[in-house]
C-alpha cells in the first residue's frame, strides 16, 4: 500500500531541485512529486522528474510519467488537446489515482475543446472515484482539481450558483496560489452580466495573485476578462490592451469587442473576416456572429450565435444575443 503522503512532505522540502535529482524514481514520492510540481508551476523541475521516471525500471513510474508527459505537451501547445485526449483515452494503468488523474485531465481538455456533452459525463465518473481514494496528497489535489473544473462547467451551464459554491469551496481548501486565481477568476465571470462591481473585484484578486506567482498566462486571461466586462458595460476608455500584439482568436475577438463599443463598425468587421478561417469551435463562432449582429443589427447574426452557443453547451453568454432578439 502506497504511504500517506501530504502537503507537509513536499512543504519540508527546502532545496526541490536538489531533492528531484536525489529522489529514488521508482518510489511513489517521485510519482505524486509529479502532481506537485504541476500545480506549482514548477515546469522545467517537472520536465526533469517526467524524464527520470521515464528511465526507471519501474512499470508503474513510467506510467505516471507518460501521463504527465501527455498534460505537459498540451500545456506547452507541442500536442493538440483532441489528440492528448486520443492518447489519454486508450492509456490502460493499474494505479486508481492515475486512473481518476487520466479522466481529470480529460475533462480540462474537453473543457477547452468546449465538449460540454463529455465532460458533463466523465465529471459525474470523477466524483464517484475521488472519494474513494487513500487519504493523503494526490486526494487532496484532485478534489481542489474536481471543484475547480466543475465551477467552470456550472457556470457553463448557466449554473451559477453551483458555480460560485464551487468556488468558495475551492478557496477554502486549495493547496496552490494558481488554484485560488483560477478561482477568482471564475467567480468574477459569474458575475460579469450581472454585477459589475463584484466581477470586477473578483478579477482583481485574481490578477494580484497571478502577478505575484508570476503566472503571465493567467494574468493575461484575467485581463481579457476585465476588457469584456468594461466593454459589456460601457467603459470603453478603461480597458487595456495593445492591438499590435495581439495574435490569438480571442485576444482577436476582445479587439473586436472594444472596437464595436467605440463605434468602429467598420475596422471591427475587417477583423472579424481576417480572423473568421482561424475559428475552430462552435464556443468562438458564437461570439463572432454575436459581434456581427452587433455591428449590423441584423437579428439573423444573433439567431446564429444563439445556435452556437447551444452546440458548445454554453449557457451562460447565450444571455447575450437572446437579449438582443
Amino acid at each position: 500500500m502506497n504511504q500517506i503522503i501530504t502537503s507537509e512532505t513536499f512543504h519540508s522540502i527546502e532545496n526541490l531541485e536538489e531533492f528531484i535529482a536525489q529522489i529514488d524514481p521508482e518510489s511513489y514520492l517521485a510519482r505524486v512529486m509529479l502532481e506537485y510540481l504541476v500545480i506549482n508551476s514548477k515546469s522545467d523541475l517537472l520536465e526533469r522528474l517526467i524524464d527520470k521516471l521515464l528511465g526507471s525500471s519501474s512499470e508503474e513510474s513510467k506510467e505516471w510519467a507518460e501521463v504527465y508527459q501527455i498534460d505537459h505537451l498540451v500545456y506547452k501547445q507541442e500536442m493538440s488537446l483532441i489528440e492528448a485526449t486520443k492518447q489519454l483515452t486508450y492509456k490502460k494503468v493499474n494505479s486508481c489515482e492515475l486512473a481518476t488523474l487520466i479522466k481529470v485531465f480529460q475533462l480540462y481538455n474537453y473543457y477547452d475543446l468546449k465538449n460540454f456533452e463529455m465532460r458533463s459525463s466523465l465529471s459525474a465518473l470523477v466524483a464517484v472515484e475521488i472519494p474513494k481514494l487513500n487519504d493523503g496528497f494526490m486526494k487532496d489535489s484532485l478534489l481542489c482539481r474536481e471543484k475547480l473544473i466543475m465551477q467552470g462547467i456550472h457556470l457553463h451551464l448557466n449554473e451559477i450558483e453551483q458555480s460560485r459554491r464551487c468556488g468558495k469551496d475551492l478557496l477554502n481548501v486549495a493547496l496552490t496560489p494558481t488554484m485560488k486565481a483560477v478561482a477568482y477568476n471564475l467567480l468574477g465571470n459569474s458575475f460579469l452580466l450581472s454585477n459589475k462591481k463584484m466581477a470586477l473585484e473578483n478579477f482583481d484578486k485574481s490578477l494580484r495573485i497571478a502577478e505575484q506567482i508570476g503566472h503571465k498566462r493567467i494574468s493575461e486571461e484575467v485581463q481579457m476578462s476585465k476588457n469584456f466586462t468594461y466593454c459589456y458595460w460601457n467603459e470603453p476608455n478603461k480597458v487595456k490592451l495593445e492591438p499590435e500584439n495581439l495574435n490569438r482568436v480571442d485576444e482577436l475577438l476582445g479587439y473586436v469587442y472594444l472596437l464595436i463599443k467605440e463605434n468602429k463598425k467598420d475596422e471591427a468587421l475587417n477583423v472579424l473576416d481576417q480572423i473568421k478561417l482561424k475559428i475552430e469551435n462552435d464556443y468562438v463562432s458564437a461570439f463572432e456572429q454575436y459581434y456581427r449582429g452587433l455591428i449590423t443589427n441584423e437579428s439573423i447574426y444573433f439567431n446564429k450565435s444563439t445556435k452556437y452557443f447551444e452546440l458548445a453547451g454554453n449557457y451562460y453568454f447565450r444571455q447575450l444575443p437572446l437579449n438582443e432578439l
